[in-house]
């Protein structure tokens, strides 16, 4: 067993042992050991020879319990760094300071985050802060119907979590500005930025080096118009669009793996009653278990129309 003992000390854990049960003075052993009478004094009366704390037996500190429940709180319950809790408690508790923060963390031993949370948190790139009028967009296969191909444009909001889908026959840069234009439409306010991946639909980045042009694709041209800021992703990381992808792992799951479809009519009636349960009756733990149509109302004063595909 390795004992540390104090960067200072005269005296190892045997020569206090040996001055514990010492029966000479304190004078004779101060002299034998070469040491201060006082530190003799101290180990011949002590309990026990290990180092004592250097904490303080009685902690200054204006922090009320109820105070201290709330940091702890914080800490356990939300697993939130000093930081964070500073920023969540300043107005409620008086004086507060990051550091004050600190020690009552470290009071109670939560002053480290346990690993496996610090390892999980460091994977998660959290998204920047926006209001709404932030959309991803992007296109879905759907099966075959009667041996014919049909593509579905996908919409959400990264704020209000609204979702917009258009079936289509065509996956091309017409239908991609014409499913923009009914996205447009839709929102009931302005619509600043939109984030898609690199297809033909979207842009024209995909194009090979031979066959680049300085034409203008058609969405981007109506993004323009509209003053709309247009994000690409980039190239095979389609991760990079999570939101969407998300929303369109649930789209397969409710709709596309659920029915099986006897015409585009058919296809477009289950997408269009899933859509408007999305958005009207679904409640999303990240909106405050809220639907997105009342997150809207609620905090923007916006309503949304039902969707008719």
């Amino acid at each position: 067993m390795r004992i540390k003992l104090h960067k200072n000390a005269r005296t190892t854990l045997v020569v206090r042992e040996e001055i514990k049960n010492s029966k000479e003075s304190a004078y004779a052993l101060a002299k034998k050991y070469n040491l201060n009478w006082g530190t003799v004094k101290k180990w011949k009366s002590a309990e026990s020879v290990q180092d004592a704390s250097s904490r303080p037996h009685k902690l200054n500190t204006s922090l009320t319990g109820w105070q201290e429940d709330l940091i702890l709180f914080e800490r356990r319950q939300f697993k939130k760094p000093i930081d964070e809790i500073f920023f969540a408690l300043e107005g409620k508790v008086p004086n507060l300071y990051p550091m004050k923060v600190y020690r009552c963390l470290r009071r109670y031993g939560l002053n480290v985050l346990p690993q496996e949370f610090v390892d999980a948190e460091r994977k998660i790139k959290k998204f920047r802060k926006y209001t709404i009028g932030y959309l991803h967009l992007d296109v879905l296969y759907a099966p075959k119907i009667k041996k014919k191909r049909w593509y579905i444009f996908t919409c959400i909001d990264r704020v209000s979590k609204i979702a917009f889908v258009w079936v289509s026959e065509r996956k091309t840069k017409e239908m991609g500005a014409r499913f923009l234009r009914k996205v447009l439409l839709f929102c009931p306010y302005k619509i600043h930025y939109i984030l898609t991946d690199n297809g033909f639909e979207f842009c024209y980045d995909a194009l090979p080096k031979g066959k680049k042009t300085k034409k203008v694709h058609p969405f981007t041209k109506l993004c323009r118009k509209h003053k709309i800021e247009h994000r690409r992703i980039k190239f095979r990381h389609p991760w990079t669009n999570g939101m969407i992808e998300r929303f369109n792992g649930k789209v397969k799951k409710n709709v596309l793996r659920k029915y099986l479809f006897s015409n585009a009519d058919d296809l477009k009636e289950r997408l269009t009653q899933y859509i408007n349960d999305y958005n009207f009756t679904i409640r999303l733990k990240g909106l405050g278990y809220k639907t997105p149509s009342d997150y809207l109302k609620t905090n923007f004063n916006y309503t949304i129309q039902r969707i008719v595909i």
